[in-house]
This record gives structure tokens, C-alpha cells and sequence, in this order.
């Protein structure tokens, strides 16, 4: 679990990084009419980001060479990282609605009521949390 827990603690961190990097480029892409980066192959995007390093770096031919072989490996991995998190993602989902089911097998009427609606409370509360971070 603690595995699992460090895995995601360091995606949050590589996603929030490329999230800031991706801000500064998201107005210009737009007006230009280009590729989201969904759209984009793996090489697309490896050169993307290496051509945008040696613009703001200067890099010379070696280092560019270097770098693109870099931004190559940690895309194709960031891929795979983002898909073993979606497919992790709906694992705790399915887990938790069998787990619901089978509690609520156990209660009476009345308490699945309360228990319903304590559930709807904590997911307004989430949601709320969720909002706040984003402002």
C-alpha cells in the first residue's frame, strides 16, 4: 500500500509540473489551431518538448540529441504510469461500490437511508474540497 501511495504521490508531482509547463502553451496552441497534446504521438511530443528546451536553453546539437532521448523515455513512461493510475482508479471505485453492497445487505431499511445519506454528505464534502484546491 505504501507502494501504491508513493506511486501516486509522485504522479501528483509530475502532473502538476507538466501541468504548469503545459498553462504557458494552452492560449498559444489554441490561437494557432494546433494538436492538443492528446492528439500528439509519443515522438510529437518528445520533440515538442525537446525544441522548446532548446529554444529557452540553447542547447547545441549533442545535448538536443541527448535530450530528446530523455523526454522519449519519460513520455512513453508517463503514458504507461497514467494508464496503471486509471486502471488503479477504477479497482478502489468498484472496490468501494462492492463494499457499499454489501453493507447495505447487512442494515435495515431505515439505516441504509441514514447510510445513503451520510455517503451523499461526504461526497458533497469532497467535491467542496476538490473546489477549493482549484481556486
Amino acid at each position: 500500500m505504501k507502494r501504491i501511495t508513493k506511486m501516486i504521490l509522485a504522479l501528483t508531482v509530475l502532473f502538476m509540473s507538466n501541468n504548469m509547463m503545459a498553462q504557458e502553451t494552452v492560449s498559444v496552441r489554441k490561437a494557432e489551431g494546433e494538436k492538443k497534446q492528446s492528439e500528439l504521438t509519443v515522438e510529437e511530443r518528445a520533440q515538442k518538448r525537446t525544441d522548446q528546451m532548446k529554444k529557452e536553453l540553447s542547447l547545441d546539437s549533442s545535448q538536443e540529441t541527448k535530450i530528446y532521448s530523455i523526454n522519449l523515455a519519460h513520455i512513453a513512461e508517463m503514458d504507461k504510469l497514467r494508464a496503471e493510475q486509471k486502471a488503479l482508479k477504477e479497482k478502489v471505485k468498484a472496490e468501494r461500490e462492492n463494499t457499499r453492497t454489501k453493507i447495505k445487505a447487512v442494515l435495515t431499511p431505515d439505516q441504509i437511508v441514514i447510510f445513503d445519506q451520510k455517503a451523499e454528505e461526504h461526497k458533497k464534502k469532497q467535491e467542496e474540497r476538490r473546489t477549493q484546491h482549484h481556486d
